[in-house]
């Protein structure tokens, strides 16, 4: 069963990187939110979004967080790849090491998380505290991003879009839990509480930082932060890593820090179009063409 969720959670990460890609596209131009929420393209990243999650709902009844959050790391690779093709430019050498990091930096984590990790209950009190964190943290990115502009403002609010997403898994697993225990009850109804808020601040933080950098370094940053955030609730709130000892602790933190590296080192390192900053007046009449001059003749101008 936890290859069958593995194989899920890598469908919710193709869904996931083709609707991102989808919503960036409608997001552009400087178009608002509720300007891009008309356009078929955004609502067709919508649905890819809701297929995707889905999946990883599914895929989160049949294995612990710990190992089907980190699996998203395939999602990265896909959106570098497709940029690429759509850009038709080569993968450079920036690009690939930041790739790799990003890539062997969570799959370590990933691998060291399963193999130290076992399935434990959401209780309430867990669930309360993963919230008030994570409100922490998203409070603060917003905070930070607020005098940032362009890519940095980007990398910010995907990170704050992750961490809300990151709890989210959590929510699900309780939501789940809750029903198939007790049915239709209060702690059900506050555990969709929950998710619905954590569910709505990753996707406002997600909309807002395609506005300011290239969709690569969204789908990067969310896949990496997400991941990092759901296993450390798991193994801190949730007691996942009952036998957990400081040396795997440390190993595991070292290669979180090789993928946030990664995830650094892309976004500095993928190319962003850049608007023409060429102006026109309209209100200049464009100058008639004498009969046999040639239009590409050059007009001296002369000094004032």
């Amino acid at each position: 069963m936890t290859w069958l969720a593995i194989a899920l959670a890598v469908l919710n990460a193709c869904c996931f990187t083709a609707g991102t890609w989808l919503q960036h596209s409608a997001s552009t131009g400087g178009a608002s939110l509720a300007a891009a929420v008309r356009r078929p393209r955004w609502l067709a990243g919508l649905a890819l979004l809701a297929t995707g999650a889905v999946m990883q709902v599914n895929a989160l009844r049949l294995a612990p967080v710990t190992v089907i959050e980190p699996a998203g790391v395939i999602g990265i690779v896909i959106s570098v790849v497709w940029a690429l093709r759509i850009r038709r430019a080569p993968l450079r050498w920036g690009t690939g090491r930041a790739l790799a990091a990003i890539v062997v930096g969570t799959g370590a984590f990933a691998v060291l998380a399963a193999l130290n990790t076992v399935t434990r209950p959401v209780t309430t009190a867990a669930q309360i505290q993963a919230g008030a964190l994570v409100l922490a943290v998203v409070a603060g990115c917003l905070l930070v991003a607020r005098p940032l502009r362009g890519r940095a403002r980007c990398l910010v609010l995907g990170m704050g879009g992750g961490t809300a997403y990151g709890c989210t898994s959590v929510m699900i697993r309780a939501a789940t839990e809750q029903f198939a225990s007790h049915g239709i009850s209060a702690p059900l109804l506050g555990s969709l509480a929950g998710l619905a808020a954590t569910v709505l601040a990753g996707f406002w933080l997600v909309q807002r930082a395609y506005a300011d950098g290239p969709p690569e370094s969204t789908v990067a940053t969310l896949t990496v932060v997400d991941p990092l955030v759901a296993v450390t609730i798991g193994i801190g709130l949730l007691g996942e890593a009952p036998g957990l000892t400081l040396p795997i602790a440390a190993l595991g933190l070292a290669f979180a820090a090789v993928a946030i590296g990664g995830v650094v080192r892309l976004s500095h390192d993928i190319p962003t179009p850049q608007p023409s900053s060429v102006t026109y007046d309209r209100s200049i009449p464009c100058p008639e063409v004498t009969s046999g001059v040639s239009s590409s003749a050059r007009t001296p101008i002369r000094p004032t």
